[in-house]
């Protein structure tokens, strides 16, 4: 479980990397990339609280302040 709460760690913050470098770039409305950015950011913020459960707050603290020095 610890597994899976890391990878989903990690993996919520790659959604957050496509809203600011690729979404913008996309042949789409102004409509559609703002939907796609909103589902984009509301399935990062699912992962990452998944994964606060998963880990545990304290290990989520520790890799925050390792990200976020």
């Amino acid at each position: 479980m610890q597994k899976l709460g890391l990878f989903l760690f990690i993996v919520s913050f790659l959604p957050w990397l496509a809203v600011f470098f690729v979404v913008p770039f996309l042949p789409l409305d102004i409509t559609q990339k703002t939907t796609l950015s909103f589902v984009l950011a509301v399935g990062a913020e699912v992962c990452f609280w998944i994964s606060v459960v998963l880990l545990g707050k304290e290990i989520v603290t520790k890799y925050r302040r390792y990200l976020h020095p």
